[in-house]
């Protein structure tokens, strides 16, 4: 049987403030930890055994997942010694997979039991010794991409080309059916790369170098997502809990936990998920695509709409929570906005890894840390970070990213 591994070892920076106290693969998506859905798409696929390379916070990781028997799966988990680069990750999987052929997926994109099955198809008729799914985007330049011949091969992959000079909007989807004798060989070859790691798409060049097949599997569709930013997390989210919603995986476009207190005159807009032991207080607008954790408690008149608020996290009344990421165990005072769009209708920009970026969105709030505080009646403006156990006074205006007092 075709084994698969998962690469979950990274810290997800990019998803700072909510991976300082968690994997990145652990943040939900339409109510479920990402990691979980790539393991539950690959049992669809047939794969009954995956290994789950770990490094950072393993332990959470692995107290999720447990052994994989509730998902019908065996897990072996791999760790990575040190964050050295993908293909460092991959090489460590050499002892558990051998020569075999195995699928590799990336544990923070989106990815469907069709689509593993489409690609295993390819790899077998191409008689490939790598097939790497491949999907296009509207900006390549912020991905690994393909130049790719009439016959499907790939010739030339360029990492973050400038824009306007890329060679394809196909781009690298991080799934791919590979054989393990020859991958492993070319792990060892890898050299380090400027940023001083080994990066697996220098293991794919030197297949490619050396004359391997190495085959594109091109699907098109917006079935797959790259969660690395914020916006991702959210638009995934939305993507995800509609997509469920029109197959019918809810009857009624709302997903409720158990142990769950609704009081009068709620309003729930379709698509919402509220977990276990959540309670919502008279008059509050939940949804849509809302995602509550288990625990959270909404107050009197409050409106939470396109966001996600992480477990124990405590909302008071009358405030508005839109297109925003709030962590666990939060507190939230009355009369709070987390406002969404600037006042000239602008690129709402977040602060990514000490750089301020383009989200892409004229519509888009903030991402706060767990175990923060923001006081009464504060105003939060749009694309704020706001970090782990970070206090907000009453009656302020959050305009710059906080860390700590303000």
């Amino acid at each position: 049987m075709l084994k698969g591994v998962v690469l979950a070892a990274g810290r997800g920076s990019r998803l700072n403030p909510l991976t300082r106290t968690r994997p990145k693969h652990l943040l939900p998506v339409a109510g479920e930890p990402m990691i979980i859905r790539v393991v539950k798409e690959l049992r669809k696929a047939g794969i009954g055994e995956v290994g789950i390379i770990v490094h950072y916070q393993k332990e959470k990781l692995m107290k999720m997942i447990g052994d994989g028997r509730r998902y019908n799966v065996k897990v072996t988990y791999l760790e990575q010694s040190e964050i050295l680069g993908t293909a460092h990750a991959i090489g460590e999987a050499e002892n558990y997979i051998g020569d075999e052929r195995f699928l590799i997926v990336y544990g923070d994109v989106t990815v469907k039991s069709n689509v593993i099955r489409k690609a295993l198809k390819l790899h077998r008729e191409k008689e490939a010794s790598a097939t790497i799914v491949s999907v296009q985007v509207d900006d390549p330049w912020n991905y690994g991409v393909f130049e790719i011949n009439d016959e499907g091969m790939v010739k030339r992959i360029v990492e973050k080309p400038e824009k306007g000079r890329e060679p394809s909007k196909w781009i690298n989807a991080g799934i791919y059916i590979v054989e393990g004798r020859k991958i492993f060989r070319a792990v060892d070859k890898t050299p380090k790369s400027q940023r001083g790691e080994y990066e697996f798409t220098d293991t794919l060049r030197i297949l490619i170098d050396e004359g391997e097949k190495v085959i594109a599997c091109r699907l098109s569709g917006d079935w797959w997502f790259d969660i690395g930013r914020p916006w991702d997390l959210l638009e995934a989210n939305r993507k995800i809990m509609l997509e469920e919603v029109e197959k019918g995986s809810w009857r009624s476009g709302v997903k409720l936990g158990r142990n769950v207190k609704i009081y009068s005159n709620v309003e729930l807009r379709m698509p919402v998920i509220v977990n276990d032991n959540c309670i919502i207080k008279e008059g509050a607008i939940i949804g849509p695509y809302t995602y509550l954790g288990r625990g959270v408690k909404i107050g009197n008149g409050s409106e939470i709409k396109n966001s996600i608020i992480l477990d124990e996290t405590w909302i008071g009344s009358n405030c508005t929570v839109e297109h925003t990421i709030i962590g666990a165990n939060c507190t939230v005072e009355g009369h709070v906005h987390f406002k969404c769009r600037n006042r000239d209708e602008s690129n709402v920009f977040m602060n990514i890894k000490g750089v301020k970026i383009d989200s892409g969105r004229k519509c888009l709030g903030s991402v706060i840390g767990d175990l923060s505080f923001i006081g009464y009646a504060s105003i939060v403006e749009p694309g704020m970070t706001i970090y782990p156990s970070s206090l907000v006074m009453r009656r302020k205006i959050v305009y710059r990213d906080v860390e700590g007092f303000y």
